[in-house]
């Protein structure tokens, strides 16, 4: 029987950097993986979409080329070159994995583990014992009634990212972060794009002004969105796949090809197969844990999405640092108070904090201040004028509550809006901050000038 100071089930953004994190705390770390390292995140999600995503946003631009003063006759898609750059991307990324494990001292074990006892791990007929264990499972695609998939013509987006061809039209299910990135992914190559959320806006997470304007750009570019809308029925035939559609913008389409870009299905397994383990889980099957990422089973942490907390990458690998820390000894809690979060639409649309509905449901009384792309000198630079940014505050002490962006890089720009949350920042303090210029991070401080409503750039008569 192997030992081991921490087991780490699971090697995606949470598990390998909980893992090399107990590692640099002295802890004998081993780690179980019974697909790829890197997990989802880094072999069939972040990674691999953003990196075509970069492509089509590229062509976006060469498409207009000559108002940048370039000369470019033809730009063509090769889908097939794409689809192996993402595939050399991800590879890439996953040898840095592996290296930063052997370089720790960190094994990995292949295959699937099992939590059979506290303390205890089994894969295949071998077996492990941990001090600690942090379960990192992850999730995957649920199938669901009515919209299950084949994986050739009702697919999820683990197939979309092996295309190597486009079909004329498609039809996409969920206006959230999955399938508004591939609709703007497919848009940008000239797929006829039919966009279909249940909810009243695309990405209804996110602020409803910002993604109201979203939504107005969506259809300047031909995509076909329908909001408070459903899927009824899916038929498949040989000629592609015949939709009928119910709630506000009912209606039949005959498209070639679905993107089921809803459900999420948590990898809880790992300690529900063993009930006498007594790992309490939720009604969706997501493992059940405090802000110390303990579970009720004294050893057992969770991290991830398998935890249902955040569902982004970058908060797992927060989780994994502090479960990592507490399970070697340390005492660490999880701040969800501070998570930035960005869907890489076209434009990006990112967020951090509150939106002003959630302040004003809070009963805070709510202050706000915008600034429009339109008015960023670098932004016409670039050619990027479409977007906004929105801050939130308390309007009694102008304690910054929350930051939102839609517009190019605005997954670069919310960083700077989560360290001023962090910092327990005010309003003031970001308007004071003197911003480089000329850079689209101007746009922030502008929008707090705004608050006060004595931005330099914001014309009397539009102020908040």
């Amino acid at each position: 029987m192997r030992e081991c100071d921490v087991a780490v089930i699971g090697s995606g953004p949470g598990g390998y950097v909980a893992a090399i994190r107990a590692a640099q705390r002295g802890a004998k770390t081993l780690v179980f993986e019974k697909e790829e390292v890197g997990g989802v995140c880094l072999n069939w999600g972040c990674i691999p979409t953003k990196t075509m995503i970069h492509t089509a946003e590229l062509y976006r631009k060469l498409q207009h080329a000559s108002d940048f003063g370039l000369n470019i006759k033809r730009v063509e898609l090769d889908l097939k070159a794409l689809v192996a750059r993402k595939n050399d991307v991800v590879k890439k990324n996953k040898g840095g994995i592996r290296n930063l494990f052997k370089a720790h001292g960190i094994d990995v074990v292949r295959g699937e583990a099992l939590v059979t006892a506290p303390g205890m791990i089994k894969v295949g007929a071998e077996e492990f014992k941990a001090r600690s264990i942090i379960v990192a499972t992850g999730s995957s695609s649920a199938q669901l009634p009515g919209l299950e998939t084949d994986g050739n013509q009702i697919i999820t987006s683990t197939e979309a990212l092996e295309l190597e061809s486009l079909p004329k039209r498609i039809l996409v299910i969920g206006a959230g972060a999955i399938g508004a990135e591939f609709a703007c992914l497919w848009n940008a190559f000239g797929v006829e794009i039919i966009l279909v959320e249940i909810m009243p806006r695309v990405l209804p997470l996110d602020d409803a002004e910002l993604t109201k304007g979203l939504e107005t750009l969506f259809k300047k570019r031909g995509m076909d969105v329908r909001t408070e809308t459903k899927v009824k029925r899916m038929d498949t035939s040989k000629k592609g796949v015949h939709v009928e559609l119910e709630g506000k913008k009912a209606g039949e389409a005959d498209v070639d090809l679905v993107l089921v870009g809803i459900g999420r299905q948590y990898h809880s397994g790992v300690v529900t197969k063993t009930p006498s383990l007594g790992v309490q889980v939720g009604k969706r099957g997501e493992i059940l844990v405090n802000e110390r990422m303990e579970t009720n089973v004294k050893g057992i942490y969770a991290i991830g999405d398998v935890t249902a907390k955040t569902m982004l990458a970058h908060g797992a690998s927060a989780e994994g640092l502090v479960a990592a820390a507490n399970a070697t000894g340390g005492n660490e809690r999880m701040d969800y108070r501070v998570v930035p979060a960005c869907t890489f639409t076209s434009p990006e649309v990112a967020r951090v904090g509150v939106t002003e509905a959630q302040a004003r449901e809070a009963g805070i009384e709510v202050k706000t201040g915008r600034f429009s792309f339109l008015a960023s000198g670098r932004a016409h630079a670039m050619g990027e004028t479409d977007g906004m940014v929105k801050i939130v505050g308390d309007a009694r002490t102008d304690e910054l509550l929350g930051v939102h962006i839609m517009g190019h890089e605005a997954g670069e720009l919310i960083a700077s809006a989560a360290v001023a949350m962090k910092m327990e920042a005010t309003v003031a303090e970001i308007a004071h901050t003197i911003h480089t210029h000329p850079t689209l991070s101007e746009t922030v401080m502008e929008a707090a000038e705004d608050y006060f409503g004595v931005g330099i750039h914001t014309p009397p008569g539009k102020r908040s």
